[in-house]
Order: C-alpha cells, then structure tokens, then sequence
C-alpha cells in the first residue's frame, strides 16, 4: 500500500504543481472545471491506493454501452 500512496502523491503532486504555476492565466469557469476534474482525479486516486471495489467508469459504462457492444460482436462473430 506505501509504493501505491507513493505513486498516487508523486503523481497527483506533480500534476497539481505543475497545473497551479499555469493556472494564473485561466478564466474562472476554466478553473472551476479544472477543480471539478481534480476531485474526480483524487476520488480515482484513492480507489486505487486502498484497492476497495468503489464505483468507477466501468460501472458507468457497462449499463450504457452492454447492448451496443453485444450487437457489434454478434455482428462481427465469424465463428456462426
């Protein structure tokens, strides 16, 4: 659990540094879209750091596009 907290604090602290030195530049309704997408950033980040079964993308995802990639394999199964 420490090398993943580790590559989390490097990765989201590099990231965060970098962001607010450029940052001074941007509107605020940039800024506001950049701390809504930090917040999805930090929650993802701490999924990954306690390795818990917490909801992500995939569980977005696979109600919305189960049908269509269905009928698309079905479509493309040359095996039938």
């Amino acid at each position: 659990m420490s090398e993943r907290i580790t590559v989390f604090v490097l990765a989201f602290g590099g990231m965060l540094l970098y962001d607010l030195l450029t940052l001074k530049k941007v509107s605020k309704r940039e800024k506001g879209i950049y701390t809504i997408a930090c917040f999805i950033c930090l929650y993802m980040g701490m999924d990954f750091v306690v390795n818990k079964d917490w909801f992500d993308y995939f569980d977005l995802m696979i109600p919305v596009f189960d049908d269509i990639s269905k009928a698309i394999d079905d479509y493309l199964n040359v095996n039938a």
